[in-house]
This record gives C-alpha cells, sequence and structure tokens, in this order.
C-alpha cells in the first residue's frame, strides 16, 4: 500500500469516513450550542434589567431624552440650556424607547422601561461574544478553548452589570469598534473606517482609538505598493469615518449649524468632567486622584493634568514604536494595538470614567482569540473583574453620603482594584511588546488530561485521624466557650408588662451609682421619686435596654426611702453602689432587690447584651416564655436554638451565646470532613479543621446570640451532602445515593428554617444536584432514566416538600404559645419579612457593601465596653479572618481562571457554583448589608484552599504550605483574640490592631 493511500485510509476509507463523520456532527451541534449560549447570556441581562433599578443619573437622563425626542422631534432636541452630553447618534435608539413608552403608557420606574433601555446593548453584547467565537474556532485547536472564550465573553461579569444593571450603552458602542479592528487585521480599510464612524456617532470616547485607526491606515501605506492608492484610501478612510456621525447630526443640527454643533458637542463632552479621575479605578485612582481637580498636585510638584497628558503622550509612543516594529517584522496587529492603546489611556490617562475601559477589555478579549495568546485572556480576565468591582462600587454608592468616594472603606476599595487594574494593563502589555515585536504568542494549554468518569474513593479513617479530629473540636470548645458570659444573673423580674408597679426601697449607705438591668419592654419606663415625691431619676426601657446592666449616677443618703415606679416593662434587677463600687444593702423593694447576690461585680459583655442580641436573644426569652414575639424579620429556627440554650442554662450572657458557640465549635469537625471529601486527603482535612477553629469570623459570630451561625453550618452540612451525593451518584448511581439526598434536603431545609440567606445555597445544590445527573448521563450506564425519574421524585420530596414542612415546623413556638396560629397566620409572617426586608432604608456607621468583604476592609463592631479603667480598652468586632478570606479568594480567583481557561476541575467547578450562588445575590440587594452576610461564603473559600492543596503535585510542599497557613492563622489569632472577645487591652495594643483606617472597632 503507498504512503498517500495509508494516510487516507487505505482502500476501505472506513476510518477517514468515520472522521469525517465526526467532523460533520460536531459542526452541526457547534451552531446549536452557540445559540443555546447567546440565548442564555441574552436572557439573562434581560432578567438582570427587569430586577434592577440602573444608575440614577445615567437612567434619568436616558429616559428623559427619549421622551423629549419622541415628542418634539430632533431639531428641537438640542435646545438651549437642556443637558445632554451624547452625540446623536444613540438618540435614535432612545427615542425609539420614548414612543413606546408613550404609546403603551410605559411608567418611568415600570421594570419594561428598564427592559427596553437594555435590550440593545444587550444584543450587541451577544454579538461580540459571537465575534470572538468566529475568530476564536479559526486559531484556537480544539473546541473547549473555543468554547471556554466565548462563554467568558458571553458572561462576562463586566459586560453583565454595565448592562444588565447599570443599563448603559457600551456595549452598542464597542460593537462597531470591535468590528472596525477586526476588518483592519483583514485590511478591510473603509468598511472599518465607516464602522469608526459609527462608533463615534454613538459616543465621543472612540476619539481615544483615533490615533488607532491613523496607525492602521499609515501602516497600510507601509504596506501597500501602490503608494498613491494607499494615500487616496487614507483620505477616503477619513471622510467615510465622518460620514456616520454628520449624517446622524443632520436632523438636530441641519446642514448650516452641522460641522460647528458636532464640534462643540464632542469637544464640550471630552472636557465637562476636569478631574484626575472620575471614579475610575485606575493608576491615577492608586494615587489618590480621584476626584481631585487637574491642577491640584499630584506628585513633585507635578499637577495631576500634566502627568496624565505626559502619559497619554508616553502611550501614544508606544504606539507607534509598536505599530512601527511590527510592520518591519510582519506582526502588524490592529486588535492588539487597539486594545493596548485604549486601556492604556484608561489606566494612566487623566478625565477617565469607569466605564471608559469597556472597549478595552472586549478588544482584549478578541485579541485573545485572534492570537491565542494565554497572557492576554488573563488580562482580559483580570480588567473583567477589576472592572466589575470598580462599576458596582460606583453604582451601590450612587445617591448615598459616600457618592464620592471619600470614605476609608471606598478609597481603599478605589485604590487596591486600581492596583490591580493596573497590573493587568501591565501583563497586556508584556503580551504586545512580544507578539508585536516577535511575533511570539503563548497558546491557551490544552486540557492538562480528561477526569475519570467515576471519582476515586474515599479514604478510610484511621483511629488516630478520628481522635485528631476529636482534640482539635475539644480544642476548639474550650477556646470558644472561655470568657463567653457569666453563668448568673437575675432570674425574677418584676413584671409590669401592659400595667404600672411600684416598689419602695431603703438604701442602707450612702449611694453614688445606680444600676439597673431591665427584661422585655415595649416603650416603657422606669422612675424613682424621693418621700417628697421629687422625681429622682427616670429611664426610657425599650428594645436596646433588654438584659443589659446600664450605670447612671444618682447619689442617695443612707435611710432614704425611694419609691421606684415601672411602667409597661420588666426589670430584673437593680442595685446601689457607693463611691467605692460596693453593692449596697437595701431594705425592701420586692422583685427588684431579691437577687442581689446575682449584681455583677463590673458591667461587661460577659452580663449584658450586645449588637443584635437584643432582637434574637431576646425573642429566644420570649418564645420560651410563651410571650410575644418582637423579633420577627427571620424565620425562626434560630431563635428556637438560642431557647434550648436559655433552657439548660437561664436567662445568662452563656445560657442565650450557648447554642451559637456550640454550633460554631461543631463547625470545625464539619469543616475537616467536608474538605477531605473533598479532596480525598487526610492532611487537608487537618488543615481545614484548624484553619477554621482559628478563623476570626467563626470565633466572633458563634459568640454572639444572633442567628447567622446557624444558617452557615446548615448551608456547609448541605453542602457536604451533596458533595457526597453527587460522588456517590458517579460511582453507584441514583438509585444508590437515596440517604445523602434525604439527609442534603434536610439540611437544606434547616437552613431556610435559620435564615432566608440558607435558600440562596438552595440554587447552588439545585445546579449541582442537575449536573451530576448530565455527568451520569454522559456516563452510559444502562437503565439511566430510571435513575432520572428517580432524581426528579426525590428532587421534588427532599428538597421541596421536606425543606418546606421543616420551616413550617420551625414555627412550632408560635403555636405553643397561642394554639390559634393557623397557615394563614404563618403565610402573612412570610409576606411580612419579605416587605421588611425589600422595603428596609435603614443605615449603619458600620454596614458594608459586598465588594468590600472580599477582603474584610469593614468589620462590624459590635461591643465597647465604656466601664474600664484609663488606659485600658475592650472591644468586639466581627472581622474577616485573614488567611481563610485572603487566601481563600486567592485560590477562588485560580480555580475561577483555570475553569475558564479550559483546565477546570468538575470540584473547582462545584465549589465555585456554591461560592458564587452565596454571594451574587447579595450584589442585587439595595439594603443595608454586613460584613457577616459573607460568612457562609467563607467556607467555600476554605473549600477553594484545600482545592489548591490538593492540586500541587508536590505534596511536600503542599504541606508546608498548609502548615503555614495554620501557624499564621494562629499567630494572628493570638494577635486578635482581644477585638474578637472583649477582652481589655492597653490603649497601645488596640491601636496596633486597627491596621487599616476603615477598621475602627476601638
Amino acid at each position: 500500500m503507498s504512503e498517500r493511500a495509508a494516510t487516507s485510509g487505505g482502500h476501505t476509507g472506513k476510518p477517514h469516513v468515520f472522521l469525517n463523520t465526526m467532523k460533520i456532527q460536531r459542526k452541526q451541534s457547534e451552531p446549536r450550542t452557540l445559540w443555546l449560549l447567546l440565548g442564555a447570556a441574552l436572557l439573562l441581562r434581560l432578567v438582570l434589567a427587569l430586577v434592577t433599578e440602573g444608575y440614577p443619573y445615567d437612567m434619568s437622563c436616558f429616559v428623559a431624552w427619549g421622551d423629549k425626542l419622541a415628542a418634539e422631534g430632533p431639531a428641537a432636541f438640542y435646545s438651549e440650556g437642556y443637558f445632554a452630553d451624547y452625540p446623536p447618534g444613540y438618540l435614535f435608539v432612545l427615542g425609539l424607547v420614548g414612543l413606546l413608552r408613550a404609546a403603551f403608557s410605559i411608567a418611568y420606574e415600570s421594570p419594561l422601561t428598564y427592559l427596553l433601555l437594555a435590550l440593545v446593548p444587550s444584543l450587541c453584547d451577544c454579538a461580540a461574544a459571537w465575534l470572538v467565537w468566529r475568530v476564536a474556532r479559526h486559531t484556537i485547536p480544539g473546541s473547549r478553548g473555543v468554547w471556554a472564550l466565548t462563554a467568558f465573553t458571553a458572561f462576562n461579569p463586566l459586560m453583565l452589570f454595565d448592562t444588565g444593571i447599570w443599563k448603559q450603552i457600551d456595549g452598542a458602542f464597542a460593537l462597531p469598534l470591535l468590528f472596525c479592528f477586526l476588518l483592519l487585521e483583514r485590511r478591510r480599510y473603509l468598511p472599518a473606517a465607516l464602522l469608526y464612524g459609527v462608533a463615534l456617532a454613538i459616543k465621543p470616547q472612540a476619539l481615544l482609538f483615533g490615533p488607532v485607526l491613523a496607525a492602521c491606515f499609515l501602516a497600510a501605506i507601509v504596506q501597500e505598493e501602490n503608494r498613491f492608492r494607499a494615500f487616496g484610501r487614507c483620505f477616503g478612510g477619513a471622510a467615510v469615518a465622518l460620514a456616520p456621525p454628520l449624517l446622524a447630526g443632520i436632523p438636530f443640527y441641519g446642514l448650516k449649524d452641522l460641522v460647528p454643533s458636532l464640534i462643540e458637542k464632542y469637544f464640550g463632552t471630552v472636557s465637562g468632567y476636569p478631574y484626575a479621575s472620575i471614579n475610575a479605578f485606575n493608576w491615577l485612582t492608586a494615587l489618590g486622584g480621584n476626584w481631585k481637580s487637574l491642577e491640584d498636585t499630584a506628585m513633585f510638584g507635578i499637577s495631576w493634568h500634566t502627568l496624565g497628558w505626559f502619559m497619554i503622550l508616553l502611550g501614544t509612543g508606544g504606539l507607534a514604536f509598536f505599530a512601527v516594529r511590527s510592520v518591519r517584522g510582519g506582526h502588524f496587529s490592529p486588535l492588539l494595538l487597539a486594545a493596548y492603546y485604549g486601556l492604556g489611556v484608561f489606566t494612566f490617562g487623566h478625565c477617565m470614567h469607569e466605564r471608559y475601559m469597556v472597549p478595552g477589555v472586549l478588544l482584549t478579549l478578541l485579541a485573545a482569540a485572534r492570537w491565542n495568546d494565554i497572557r492576554l485572556y488573563a488580562a482580559g480576565f483580570g480588567l473583567s473583574l477589576t472592572g466589575f468591582i470598580n462599576l458596582a462600587t460606583v453604582y451601590s454608592l450612587a445617591g448615598t453620603e459616600d457618592e464620592w468616594l471619600t470614605s476609608a472603606t471606598s478609597s481603599t476599595v478605589a485604590v487596591l482594584v486600581g492596583l490591580a487594574e493596573t497590573v493587568c494593563f501591565v501583563m497586556l502589555l508584556f503580551a504586545v511588546w512580544d507578539i508585536a515585536l516577535h511575533g511570539h504568542a503563548l497558546p491557551l494549554p490544552a486540557r492538562a488530561r480528561e477526569e475519570k468518569p467515576t471519582p476515586a474513593p474515599q479514604p478510610a479513617w484511621q483511629h488516630r485521624e478520628l481522635l485528631a479530629m476529636l482534640g482539635a473540636t475539644v480544642a476548639t470548645a474550650v477556646l470558644s466557650f472561655a470568657y463567653l458570659g457569666d453563668t448568673t444573673a437575675p432570674q425574677n423580674p418584676l413584671d409590669a408588662t401592659g400595667t404600672v408597679l411600684q416598689e419602695t426601697v431603703t438604701v442602707e449607705g450612702d449611694a453614688i451609682d445606680l444600676w439597673v438591668y431591665p427584661g422585655i419592654s415595649f416603650g416603657g419606663s422606669l422612675q424613682i421619686t424621693d418621700e417628697q415625691g421629687n422625681t429622682l431619676y427616670t429611664q426610657e426601657l425599650g428594645y436596646s435596654t433588654c438584659f443589659s446592666w446600664s450605670e447612671s449616677r444618682l447619689p442617695v443618703s443612707s435611710g432614704q426611702t425611694l419609691t421606684v415606679t415601672v411602667q409597661n416593662a420588666q426589670v430584673f434587677e437593680m442595685a446601689f453602689r457607693d463611691g467605692d463600687g460596693n453593692l449596697l444593702p437595701v431594705t425592701g423593694g420586692g422583685a427588684l432587690f431579691d437577687e442581689q447576690g446575682m449584681v455583677p461585680d463590673a458591667i461587661s459583655q460577659l452580663n449584658s447584651m450586645y449588637f443584635d442580641e437584643i432582637y434574637h436573644g431576646r425573642t429566644a426569652y420570649e418564645q420560651l416564655h410563651k410571650m410575644p414575639v418582637y423579633e420577627t424579620t427571620h424565620p425562626p429556627l434560630g431563635k428556637d436554638l438560642i431557647m434550648v440554650g436559655v433552657a439548660l442554662f437561664g436567662m445568662t450572657g452563656f445560657g442565650w451565646r450557648f447554642s451559637g458557640t456550640l454550633f460554631g465549635v461543631l463547625l470545625v469537625p464539619l469543616a475537616w470532613c467536608f474538605a477531605r471529601r473533598l479532596t480525598r486527603k487526610r492532611w487537608i482535612g487537618a488543615v481545614a479543621g484548624v484553619l477554621l477553629a482559628l478563623d476570626f469570623m467563626r470565633f466572633a459570630q458563634s459568640r454572639i446570640a444572633t442567628i447567622d451561625i446557624y444558617g452557615t453550618f446548615f448551608i456547609l452540612l448541605g453542602a457536604y451532602f451533596m458533595l457526597w451525593y453527587c460522588q456517590s451518584v458517579l460511582e453507584k448511581g441514583v438509585n444508590g445515593s437515596l440517604l445523602p439526598m434525604a439527609l442534603g434536603g434536610v439540611a437544606f431545609g434547616l437552613g431556610c428554617a435559620a435564615k432566608w440567606t440558607g435558600i440562596y445555597a438552595g440554587a447552588g445544590l439545585a445546579i449541582l444536584y442537575l449536573g451530576v445527573l448530565y455527568a451520569r448521563w454522559r456516563q452510559k450506564q444502562p437503565g439511566f432514566w430510571q435513575e432520572f425519574r428517580t432524581a426528579a421524585w426525590g428532587g421534588v420530596l427532599f428538597y421541596v416538600l421536606l425543606p418546606l414542612c421543616i420551616y413550617i415546623a420551625s414555627y412550632l413556638p408560635y403555636w405553643w404559645r397561642d394554639s390559634s396560629f393557623s397557615l394563614a397566620d404563618w403565610w402573612q409572617c412570610q409576606v411580612s419579612m419579605y416587605s421588611y426586608h425589600s422595603n428596609l432604608e435603614a443605615t449603619h456607621p458600620f454596614e458594608s457593601r459586598w465588594y468590600t468583604w472580599l477582603l474584610g476592609l469593614r468589620p462590624v463592631w459590635y461591643y465597647q465596653n465604656t466601664h474600664l479603667a484609663e488606659g485600658m480598652k475592650a472591644s468586639i468586632a466581627g472581622l474577616g479572618g485573614a488567611v481563610i478570606w485572603l487566601a481563600g479568594l486567592g485560590c477562588l480567583l485560580a480555580l475561577l481562571w483555570h475553569q475558564v481557561s479550559n483546565r477546570g476541575s468538575r470540584a473547582g467547578a462545584g465549589m465555585l457554583i456554591l461560592y458564587g450562588t452565596q454571594l451574587i445575590p447579595w450584589m442585587l440587594v439595595p439594603r443595608c448589608t454586613f460584613l457577616y452576610h459573607y460568612f457562609p461564603s467563607s467556607m467555600f473559600c476554605l473549600a477553594a484552599i484545600a482545592l489548591v492543596l490538593s492540586h500541587i503535585r508536590n505534596t511536600r510542599k503542599a504541606q508546608r504550605i498548609g502548615m503555614g497557613l495554620c501557624i499564621l492563622s494562629l499567630a494572628l489569632f493570638v494577635c486578635y483574640y482581644p477585638a474578637l472577645s472583649g477582652l481589655p487591652i492597653p490603649d497601645w495594643w488596640a491601636q496596633a490592631l486597627e491596621i487599616l483606617p476603615s477598621f475602627g472597632f476601638y
């Protein structure tokens, strides 16, 4: 047989026919996959547009402009004194939106208005993803890399936020620029110039890319043998580029005033914001230039204006350098140069807005598709994330007191993200240098290996491993329960709820101070009068005073008889102290002075409620004593569990914190088992357990009588059972995995009944539940459809009906108090909860936005002890654990990068899904939020650390890293223990702990 025949499959032709058939089938399936992908991306944008209100300033402008254009026509649009800083190009689309709104009487606040505004940019975003796919399929070998890049572009977080939530038109503006520079890549100059003109007609920011367009046309002169034709193309291209803005402007300005009016519009808009940076998280913002006047000094006596222009000129010189060298070397790439210059001007130029980076990011991704370069892909990936955080920060603070990003927290975010954005641009610069000068691209790596269809077995438990986990749990318990709270407190109140009660008391000594320990109150008061009826002391008793000792100055002579009047409140105990702080004996007083032995020696968090304990701890007491419940804004299970601790240990500091602390301790062996099952490595389970035992948030949040610890525990428990279920399905099938399926449903129900954030976790569980069915189908095992039916009814039974029953059962204390409590009352509770959270407009000095949680920038100040000697301080703060939160964030980004760059794993994807579905809903929450809302998400930061450690091939090196993380956690925990526990410390120590200006908890 000849070599030619052999290579073509010989005379039989069967391998050749088979391969061709496979290629044809793959090509036929690609369009279906693409349309499904783009359809999902479009749908997601439109859903986001419907459920969010958009950036208020841009939204009001767009709607007003559309209404004015629809009502008065183009000729009357740019009237004198009317603010409209956009050129005419996109106003036709806004006018059409105005016509539709007028025709169908659609209100400004209607979701349909938001949908109409986002529709065209959403379609353009999807067209950009399609363009990336078209290019990548010809340059990236293998379909996985093509789909990874296409999917990342379609679901790019920056574009999702910009189009779906912000409702800006950057997608419509960037699309013609993408086509323009792609056509220039193929030397189609006049169509490219026309598309550049379209972009210019839409937004003046297209002028930023003018130097790149000029470089491309000048390069054509060098590359074209017919120089006369090349010069003609240059002038023709300029005319073609000016045609769209001129034609769009004619209906608005007419022919007579067209050119001067357009020049004024474009250059007036460009110079309208004389600041170094206008909320653009770039290099100038990292230097402190956000909202700084251009005339202010930046550094070394140089103004921001001068610095910005110097950097732009330097970047333009770089553009010329890269253009000349790449033309000579035969590696000239307009896409590459446009990405470099657009992002270079954004990074180092002045007067930049936060969204000016959008075209550069999309050009970088398109250049990555063109050159199949992993550095371009990484730069696009990083810039997408920094741009996303930039937009989210500005969006969330619009209309607030921190709108100018002047607070310590937001300015820290701006500086850190600006530095990260600059690093990403430098990465892009390295790629441009290598490709433009040497034509050297680093391709996206091929998938290292396919995962086995059936997971590896779990390692057997060993006695020493069980003993180690038990020892870690006991040590965590000792650490957590120590210095938790007093085990004694007054238990017998004077109960004047709904009435007025009086007691007389005679003080046996000269009193200086009065201590009061109130209980439940519904707007009551306490009053003390002397024998002549003179009022000596009054105190309002409300929701914030319950179960907390207060100290007031009240001089009373020895032997003086006082009358204490309590109205509509409980008061458990009162006490008088002399000038030396000694407890004075009294005569009389009834229930107000019957437990003097329970009066503490000092007032602190050990014997008094702090922060939201006054809601949840109080409610636990009310439920136990069948009283009307005060706090109804969360489901009852968390309060039910707090109630158990109160029932066991009394209404004491230890009692109302016992259950939460116990669940915090149990988180440690749960995390140990979760990491062990996830990685199948015993030592990684131990590392995870130790890291969580020493985590700041676990420690502080479990020792306060609030409900977040319960939700976090059950969320992680549900994730553990889902992990077990997924591994079991791939090994034994659905029918052999009913136990973890059922247990997962129980955990999910308990999580929802503890706090509604458990419902967020349900989205991640659902994705994994369906995803493992797909993986099972790919195993091609017989009887799959029988397993599918089992999974279907199991999902309904265990993840819908069973959780609903558990959720309803959590309201049993309501029924115990009032046997007439019905399902209709239960439903009204749900409506009331939703109304409360959706309409809450409260503010708090220690609230924080979700993007600050990632680095733990704004802790929650729970408690300050104001009864200490001078020079001493004591506070309790909800701090993010530096190791789990920061190292975990890095590991999550590494896992995400591996997923989008075609090197991911099922386990990595699963952890990203669980993390994302826990965090992403908070991005859409407009109400006041706090750092502890990130606590459940941090569990999957820990899981990410475990996964990354397991991926390190050198086991000894990975173990040393894990040991180093544990030692670092221990050292930080020892340093910050006072700020987590309320232990009094000297001023110098307290000040040393506030390492960031946004901390402020001492």
